[in-house]
């Protein structure tokens, strides 16, 4: 019986009315975590920085590339595209475990609203060589587009998140690693849920 409960709470079942306090979204342990995600480099504006999203072999997934300043470029991102929409309105942000190079990243959301314009950002401070895990409430992402914040722009609706990613951008010149084990739907202590 108790191996019963536990298989259903892993499957995200609610026991007892005790609500979920994470849900996965990407766990790149399992290969098919792979197949929505794409990258986009700032050569879409005539830049030269390149990138790309692979298995590591270790059960993660590794964003590498170098960014080039040449061409008034910048940036390089990966996100997931997959056509659906994720309904996290029952959780306040986004979990995420990561082992980067020391260098500034971007959590990027995109919903329905946003998909073709800007995307939701939050920073992720990486140190070089840790693992660490990152919290970014839903309430604490920028609208940005091209850089620039949009001021206009409604909070992140979590009920129809389209896209999730990353971002390297921020003149960081040169060559970059970011590894990502995992993506989640999360509680944030004191932050109660938006539907």
């Amino acid at each position: 019986m108790k191996s019963c409960i536990l298989a259903y709470m892993l499957l995200g079942g609610i026991i007892m009315g005790m609500p979920l306090k994470e849900i996965m979204v990407f766990d790149f342990k399992n290969p098919e975590s792979f197949k929505p995600w794409q990258t986009v480099n700032d050569t879409v504006m005539g830049g030269v920085s390149e990138s790309s999203l692979q298995q590591s072999g270790k059960g993660t997934a590794i964003f590498k590339g170098t960014v080039s300043l040449k061409n008034n470029g910048g940036f390089c991102t990966a996100s997931s595209r997959d056509n659906k929409k994720y309904d996290l309105s029952s959780f306040q942000g986004i979990g995420v475990r990561i082992k980067g190079d020391g260098k500034k990243y971007m959590l990027t959301l995109k919903t329905g609203d946003s998909f073709v314009g800007y995307a939701y950002q939050f920073p992720c401070v990486t140190q070089k060589d840790q693992w660490i895990t990152l919290t970014a409430p839903f309430k604490d992402f920028v609208a940005r587009f091209r850089g620039e914040p949009v001021p206009n722009a409604p909070p992140v609706k979590s009920s129809e998140i389209t896209s999730f990613g990353f971002l390297i951008a921020d003149k960081q010149e040169g060559p970059f690693a970011l590894e990502i084990e995992w993506i989640k739907g999360v509680e944030v202590a004191g932050v109660k849920p938006k539907k």
